[in-house]
């Protein structure tokens, strides 16, 4: 029997396999153990390099032998380390819901290329509304052995808000994430250049059909912006879950060294979850509140400042099933007066201030065959609101809307789907709403 404390270190290490792997991505994982002077202080760093090593994402399989040292000095062992290596390029095609609209989308990712475990991926997606998306990230897994990850992407999106806002917008962006392994933290940059595109006129060549308040939004913009998000996920299932808790915050700073666009962006969303007995049966409590704040000064002509305003791009909107139940996508806030034309009711401006709270109970149906495939049903009430800085205090809670439903919800692998009928119990006049409701969702519980 060796005991643990007996001393240990590494001498010589043998690799196998790694034809394309770089030799320094496996001895990055070994430093613990390289580090360790007892057997158990090497056993565990190679355990741990094992467990990395496997998490890389290139490598089928790995396996780590300790063997006699070929110095035979007392103390030492060899290191063997075998390792099957992934095939170099992978693609995939499918669909994918998104609010109300269905995606496509088609990628190919090349896996370990230089062999520095990188992979480089690219995707194209286009949905039956419109919206169009080109993206290609650079992503490393473990930066130096640390628990963190490291992506780089640059991406072009075009997103199609003619139907609640009667314009598109197009954006060009680089960015950067670095994202700790448990996903609790993740810091990114992004640099981004945004366009507000009016809807064109069907009819007329040259002319526009949206309000003029859109029209005042057309104007390039670039934006240097950075972002922090905390996420604490202690949720049975971070899709249907049935007990647990859920919280996130995010901070955003724009406006630091280039580009015309700053603001400050803060959002907290939380959730808990009890079951309620031994039914099935689940309670469920969660929220979300944001708030973005401009700025800066901003000139006007013959040099007189204003105070700053925030951009289309970077407001909140606010209904469907991934916000407010029981409301249309961008059925609820500001709007543009009718008379400037664009949507029926007005063009959606969005909000600088919004919040979301829904209470609910979730149950498994009573067919057996249904609840094997985690299909799930819901009653609920939300609650909400989305404001300009302009609007007074009072209105807050005074203009909140409300609409409570009932549904049924399933998982799909990482997506919550749900199909519902709510009725607005509160709302305004200039409101959409939407009764029936199918699609992703994201609200927990």
């Amino acid at each position: 029997m060796v005991r643990a404390d007996t001393p240990l270190r590494i001498g010589r290490v043998f690799v196998e396999g790694n034809k394309r792997t770089e030799p320094s991505v496996i001895e990055d994982e070994l430093q613990d153990a390289y580090r360790a002077s007892t057997v158990q202080g090497v056993h565990r760093g190679l355990q741990k390099a094992n467990y990395n090593l496997q998490n890389l994402g290139i490598f089928k399989g790995v396996d780590i032998q300790m063997q006699e040292a070929a110095s035979k000095a007392p103390g030492e062992t060899d290191l063997h380390i075998k390792v099957i290596e992934k095939g170099v390029f992978s693609a995939y095609t499918g669909t994918s819901f998104t609010r109300d609209d269905i995606n496509f989308e088609a990628s190919g990712s090349l896996r370990n290329p230089t062999g520095h475990a990188e992979t480089l991926e690219g995707t194209y997606s286009r949905s039956r509304q419109g919206n169009r998306s080109l993206k290609v990230n650079l992503g490393k897994p473990r930066v130096r052995g640390l628990n963190t990850r490291f992506d780089c992407q640059i991406h072009e999106d075009t997103l199609n808000h003619e139907r609640t806002s009667s314009l598109s917008e197009k954006v060009q962006a680089v960015a950067f994430h670095l994202t700790t392994h448990n996903r609790r933290h993740r810091l990114s940059y992004e640099l981004a250049l945004r366009d507000i595109l009016p809807r064109r006129h069907l009819s007329t060549p040259f002319a526009y059909d949206a309000s003029l308040s859109i029209m005042r939004e057309a104007t390039p913009s670039l934006k240097s912006v950075f972002r922090y998000k905390f996420t604490d996920d202690r949720q049975d299932d971070s899709v249907l879950p049935s007990s647990g808790t859920f919280f996130s915050g995010l901070l955003e700073l724009a406006g630091v060294g280039v580009g015309d666009v700053a603001y400050v962006k803060a959002e907290v969303a939380g959730a808990a979850h009890k079951p309620l007995g031994a039914t099935g049966l689940s309670a469920h409590l969660s929220g979300s509140v944001g708030v973005v704040r401009p700025t800066g000064w901003r000139a006007r002509e013959g040099g007189v400042e204003e105070a700053p305003r925030t951009r289309f791009s970077d407001r909140y909107m606010l209904g469907g099933l991934q916000t407010l139940r029981g409301f249309g996508y961008s059925g609820v806030g500001p709007r543009a007066p009718q008379r400037e034309g664009g949507a029926l009711k007005g063009d959606s401006l969005g909000g600088d201030f919004k919040y979301v709270a829904t209470v609910a109970l979730t149950a498994p149906l009573p067919l057996p065959l249904l609840d094997k495939f985690g299909l799930r049903w819901h009653v609920f009430a939300d609650a909400g609101n989305l404001l300009p800085w302009s609007a007074p205090l009072t209105s807050m809670l005074s203009d909140m809307r409300v609409a409570c439903g009932t549904g049924l919800a399933i998982s799909l692998g990482m997506a919550r789907v749900e199909m519902n009928y709510s009725v607005p119990v509160k709302k305004e006049m200039k409101d959409f709403e939407q009764r029936w409701q199918f699609g992703l969702a994201a609200h927990i519980g």
